[in-house]
């Protein structure tokens, strides 16, 4: 008899998990693809069909240099608009410590990244499409990087929302397979934060108080190295996920947004990324 109310306690919690994570297409209809890091359904929705370039840039509020490549970047933002997409990764025991009271826009991801892919070389530095074989100082050549991969098609194509629930967030991710797609993909989930004000050296000026630190990386909702994709990888098939998350106490919600990127789950390398403001 105990075994029995056991039985039938865990499968109403399993049922309850499913009803939170249960999400209805306009037809109604769905099918679901259940993975340990999340459950994926098939999709009807239409999504954007666009190639866009993301950008994660190592940054640091004692790095004297990456002010002239938040100028770099914040130019190639007004000229690309939203078919670049910008993560500003603050890590590094010398040049990301705060100053005084200032937040520490530091994270243990975000550290994880670093000391993969950084490590000793100084800062700034940037990969685009997490290009590891070209990580190069962003104050540069920008253009030739972001139009070599902006005027090639999508092989997938992405779309974030996002919503909220009481006092909690959730992200809907969706994909859609411009071409057959043969390699193992994992989704990846960022919390960006702009108009954080900090102390800020600068080359040439010194402290500067009250500086803007823009498309700063303040939470990983996944793990650092993504979620699996549960898809097969057929051009026409469309997929998506929800995640749910809670934003951090000392993050400002008007001033987030998402981004979510897909990678090779092998080499890493970005195929394609999307973002949207925290609703």
């Amino acid at each position: 008899m105990k075994k029995l109310k056991l039985f039938a306690l865990l499968a109403t919690v399993a049922l309850s998990f499913v009803a939170c994570d249960k999400i209805e297409e306009e037809n109604g209809k769905f099918v679901i693809f259940a993975g340990a890091n999340g459950t994926w359904y098939d999709s009807d929705a239409d999504i954007p069909d666009v190639q866009r370039v993301f950008i994660e840039k190592y940054t640091g509020v004692r790095c004297v240099n990456c002010p002239f490549a938040d100028d770099a970047i914040h130019a190639a933002s007004e000229k690309y608009g939203d078919a670049l997409v910008v993560a500003a990764i603050h890590a590094n025991n010398n040049f990301g410590k705060p100053f005084g009271q200032d937040p520490d826009l530091r994270t243990p991801k975000g550290n994880i990244w670093f000391d993969e892919y950084i490590g000793t070389t100084g800062i700034p530095v940037a990969m685009i499409n997490r290009n590891h074989d070209d990580i190069f100082v962003p104050t540069s050549g920008l253009d030739d990087r972001i139009e070599a991969i902006i005027n090639q098609e999508s092989k997938i194509n992405m779309l974030v929302t996002s919503g909220r629930d009481g006092d909690k967030y959730y992200a809907i991710v969706r994909l859609g397979f411009a071409q057959d797609v043969t390699e193992e993909l994992t989704l990846t989930l960022l919390v960006i934060e702009d108009k954080i004000y900090t102390t800020q050296l600068k080359l040439g000026e010194g402290e500067i108080e009250n500086y803007e630190q823009n498309h700063v990386l303040r939470d990983i909702i996944t793990d650092a190295w993504g979620i699996d994709v549960y898809a097969d990888g057929k051009q026409g098939t469309k997929r998506m996920v929800r995640l749910n998350f809670e934003l951090r106490n000392d993050c400002v919600p008007e001033n987030c947004h998402l981004i979510a990127f897909v990678s090779d789950k092998v080499t890493r390398r970005i195929i394609n990324s999307c973002e949207c403001e925290l609703l």
